[in-house]
């Protein structure tokens, strides 16, 4: 069988990779809403853009600990 060419990407590398898009994606919609939003402090509005782009699973990712058998979530 003829060897990939193709480099290892470790795990770290991955997850610099997606952090570095992630912040991207705030940056461009910081970009477009920061003017339209001027009462906002801008860290404040980095704050909710990141929260918006978060998929649902990384939302309840950090917000629930624990899920119980009967189906609720404890901290």
């Amino acid at each position: 069988m003829a060897k990939s060419k193709r480099k290892k990407i470790s795990q770290k590398q991955l997850a610099l990779a997606a952090a570095q898009k992630r912040v991207r994606q705030i940056e461009r919609w910081h970009k477009i809403l920061a003017p339209k939003l001027p009462h906002i402090d801008p860290h404040d509005l980095d704050l909710i853009i990141a929260g918006m782009l978060k998929t649902r699973k990384e939302r309840t990712q950090i917000l629930f600990l624990k899920k119980r058998e009967d189906g609720r979530y404890v901290f």
